[in-house]
């Protein structure tokens, strides 16, 4: 196993207390956020031909005692995809903060047919194959990004997890603008990909068409 820490521009000790580990350290210049961090990451797993990559948020929220649990499913089932999921325990969220998370839920139901039910946990393993075949973009909402092209195309499990509170830092996300990405992010990675599948078969008959009326003449 190796452990990979992606020092976002921090302010703080990080890089200095990280150094004192035998872990594979990686700097960004100056802070660009959890999503710019976890790209970096995951870029360096496909250089390294890792087999499963997890995903721990810095903020000690994680505990890296469910490792064995979120690697089990992609070793040896045929999963590609596992998520946390905070809410088989009992979890302190506010209740703004919940209700929104469960109208994701519904959200990803309705369109995706999938239930996701902890759609913004942060705690996540991905296959090789996922590793090396999805290219992410966003830098501000990829845990949603990830959802959009990994649900509808992979095998997914769900893993119960007792999540702490933030012990450090504080979450940037608004969620107003938040749904507002999320709704963008389905039209670019979800609605998109089917208007340019269906452009394509019927650009493609049309083509056939053509091409039959040519040699008939």
């Amino acid at each position: 196993m190796e452990i990979i820490v992606v020092d976002d521009g921090s302010v703080d000790n990080t890089y200095q207390v990280a150094r004192k580990y035998d872990v594979h350290i990686i700097r960004h210049p100056k802070n660009r956020g959890n999503g710019a961090a976890t790209k970096t990451g995951l870029h360096s797993c496909k250089k390294r031909n890792c087999d499963v990559a997890v995903i721990l948020d810095a903020d000690g929220q994680h505990d890296p005692k469910y490792l064995s649990d979120f690697i089990k499913p992609i070793i040896e089932d045929t999963i590609d995809f596992v998520i946390g999921n905070r809410f088989k325990y009992h979890y302190n969220m506010n209740a703004y903060r919940k209700f929104c998370s469960k109208l994701m839920t519904a959200f990803y139901f309705l369109f995706l047919r999938k239930k996701i039910s902890d759609p913004t946990n942060g705690y996540r393993a991905l296959s090789s194959k996922i590793i090396n075949k999805i290219e992410f973009e966003s830098e501000y909402s990829l845990t949603q990004e990830m959802l959009f092209k990994i649900i509808p195309k992979y095998n997914f499990k769900e893993i119960p997890v007792e999540v702490e509170q933030r012990k450090y830092g504080h979450s940037f996300l608004k969620l107003k603008n938040y749904f507002t990405k999320i709704i963008l992010f389905f039209i670019k990675y979800y609605i998109f990909p089917k208007i340019t599948w269906i452009t394509h078969r019927l650009l493609s008959k049309e083509t056939r068409v053509r091409m039959g009326n040519i040699l008939k003449t």
